[in-house]
């Protein structure tokens, strides 16, 4: 009996396959040359589905696009990433963005094929839109952009940049394109 349950253990501890999210770090300059869309709009909704093979979920966003900063798809923009809810259904994807309506957003996206688009390097390819205090647009870097040396509280490439500026060094780095 000891043998049976032994073996169905290691059947099982087998059987399960590990998995893990490897996020290789990304600088805005590599974001833009391998966009082939980049995106400045408005989250409109936020809906988690099923993959087409059922094994996990992920989520549609669809964006109100107000420019397009490289390439474009068009005035309504879906694209999807990994994780979300789905009824009483919830997957986790560590690294991945998470969206609500009515957030300002500039999204840095891939596609393979005819399929949806996807948010390239997960959260690095989501720049948040805000206006600060004297009411100016700004653009918040995502908490994993890759730094040339130590992380340094306060340091400027941490900072917001005003929306014009960053838009202008993102069509510059674009323009660049392999």
């Amino acid at each position: 009996m000891r043998s049976i349950i032994l073996s169905l253990f290691l059947a099982l501890s087998v059987a399960a396959s590990p998995r893990a999210t490897v996020l290789i770090p990304a600088d805005v300059g590599e974001l833009a040359r391998d966009a082939r869309a980049i995106a400045r709009g408005v989250v409109v909704s936020v809906d988690g589905r099923w993959t087409d093979d059922r094994r996990t979920i992920e989520t549609i966003v669809t964006l109100e696009t107000e420019a397009y900063l490289k390439g474009g798809f068009g005035e309504t923009l879906q694209f999807r990433i990994p994780g979300g809810s789905l009824g009483r259904y919830r997957n986790i994807v560590v690294g991945a963005p998470q969206f609500t309506p009515g957030q300002r957003v500039i999204v840095f996206l891939g596609a393979r094929g005819p399929g949806i688009p996807f948010v390239l390097g997960l959260g690095q390819g989501v720049f948040r839109v805000t206006m600060d205090a004297s009411r100016t647009w700004t653009v918040s870097p995502p908490p994993m952009l890759p730094s040339s040396g130590p992380v340094v509280r306060g340091s400027a490439t941490r900072r917001a940049a005003p929306l014009a500026d960053f838009e202008r060094e993102v069509r510059a780095l674009a323009a660049g394109a392999r």
